[in-house]
């Protein structure tokens, strides 16, 4: 599959040649800063999720040059202002060079996001191959589905602290990953020391970080922990010791880089994690029972309701475009890529099922599950508390999510096609994205869109 001669490098020195896998990296990498940069200028002002109140948090740390404060009785604090400051403190010097004028500085700011969202890219890369070290193509389609999903790209492309958040999660379930396997080589004594114990700690550093950008990040605790107990699994006993030291040296970083943010949460709101100002910030929004109320929904009603917008918005929802309406794709969209997404869930099952799997590559994968049921649990909650069904809550765990479709592709794929039918399936998915930005572009103009609904 193309020029597999030797290159030459600086002094004349033949090196190998670039695998195809990698060629075509660059290809997603490309595409996606341009799509990333079509959506940045496509999607209205203030339309990204809670752009405007994330603009107003630069716009106070550029103005007083401090942390703002979230207080309900204030007219001027904003319901944003509870947030971690790491993301707004990364676009500060970008925002501050932009000039006055609003629009200017929040385009800026959004392509700032759009850097990030690289990262991100690049980390699911990263995550495929240390969990199947033996096939690079399903990293590059992860990485594929991670540029080119509309929903998320709607998210890396406007302003917001979503994208940073998957940096720091991705990146400490990275190292986890990579502890495991390291830790296993030991055992099966194919490495004669124990795994160093900077990578775990590493992990703690990711940690702390994410909470300084978003509480939600809280949730790599225990995936972390986990690693460390699944880790500690000696040859003949359990390393108990290594077990405290890793623990130690995982949840240390996390109170240095982060101790002081949980203090003047604790401080100021009563709670570590700022949560009762996070409801605070929502109490005007009514209650899962005054909204069935309104709406004349039972219960089970509801669910079906959040699970519906939940799986739209995990694909593409976009808005609101103006006033309270959002635009979705045609219903079959949704039903063909459902579809096809559930057939890649069978092929991971049946994955998982075979007996060609490293003990540690199956307890990676458990970790995995891990961050997604601890998401997955706080949405619920949350959803029982507010209706807020955007999947974009879910996107921390989209990376590992994407390894896993795209290996139940690669498996229900004939065995001579596989290869085609990932190139296939991250086709389809590229011009879905195509077609997101007529969906922005076509209520801006105010012409006839495909289908619109009002958020309930």
């Amino acid at each position: 599959m193309g020029d597999r001669r030797p290159r030459k490098g600086k002094l004349g020195q033949k090196q190998p040649p670039r695998a195809p896998e990698r060629r075509l990296l660059r290809v997603i990498v490309i595409c996606y800063l341009f799509l990333a940069g079509l959506y940045a200028t496509a999607i209205p002002p203030g339309k990204g999720p809670d752009e405007t109140a994330h603009l107003r948090y630069i716009s106070y740390l550029a103005e007083h040059h401090g942390l703002p404060v979230f207080d309900r009785q204030n007219p001027g604090a904003d319901y944003e202002f509870h947030q971690p400051p790491l993301y707004y403190l990364v676009c500060l010097p970008t925002y501050s060079l932009s000039g006055s004028s609003p629009e200017v500085a929040a385009q800026t700011v959004r392509f700032v996001t759009i850097l990030i969202g690289l990262a991100v890219l690049y980390l699911t890369f990263a995550l495929g191959r240390a969990l199947l070290p033996d096939q690079p193509w399903v990293a590059v389609a992860a990485a594929a589905v991670v540029a080119f999903l509309p929903a998320h790209l709607s998210v890396v492309s406007t302003v917001g602290n979503d994208a940073l958040t998957e940096v720091f999660v991705t990146a400490a379930l990275l190292l986890s990953v990579r502890y495991l396997r390291s830790s296993a080589e030991q055992r099966q004594g194919q490495m004669e020391q124990a795994p160093s114990a900077w990578t775990i700690a590493l992990a703690g550093v990711m940690i702390g970080l994410g909470l300084l950008t978003k509480s939600i990040a809280v949730v790599l605790l225990p995936v972390v922990w986990a690693a460390a107990a699944l880790a500690a699994q000696g040859r003949q006993a359990y390393e108990w010791r290594r077990l405290v030291r890793d623990l130690a040296v995982s949840s240390g970083p996390v109170l240095v880089i982060a101790g002081w943010w949980l203090w003047r949460n604790l401080s100021l709101y009563g709670d570590i994690l700022a949560g009762g100002a996070f409801l605070t910030a929502f109490q005007d929004r009514p209650s899962p029972a005054e909204f069935m109320e309104r709406t004349g929904l039972t219960p089970p009603g509801y669910v079906v309701l959040v699970a519906g917008w939940t799986l739209a918005s995990s694909l593409g929802a976009f808005g609101p475009v103006f006033g309270n309406r959002f635009v979705f794709y045609p219903y079959w969209v949704y039903v063909v890529f459902g579809a096809k997404a559930l057939i890649e869930v069978v092929g991971f099952i049946r994955s998982l099922a075979r007996d060609t799997w490293a003990g540690w590559q199956r307890q990676a994968w458990w970790l995995c599950a891990l961050l997604a049921v601890v998401l997955l649990a706080g949405f619920i909650r949350f959803n029982l508390t507010f209706f807020q069904a955007q999947a974009r809550y879910l996107f921390p765990a989209l990376p590992p999510a994407a390894v896993a479709l795209c290996l139940g592709l690669r498996t229900i794929a004939p065995p001579r096609r596989w290869q085609l039918t990932l190139v296939a399936g991250v086709s389809l998915l590229l011009l879905l994205a195509i077609a997101g930005l007529y969906l922005w572009i076509v209520p801006q103009f105010r012409l006839p869109a495909p289908v619109l609904a009002s958020l309930p």
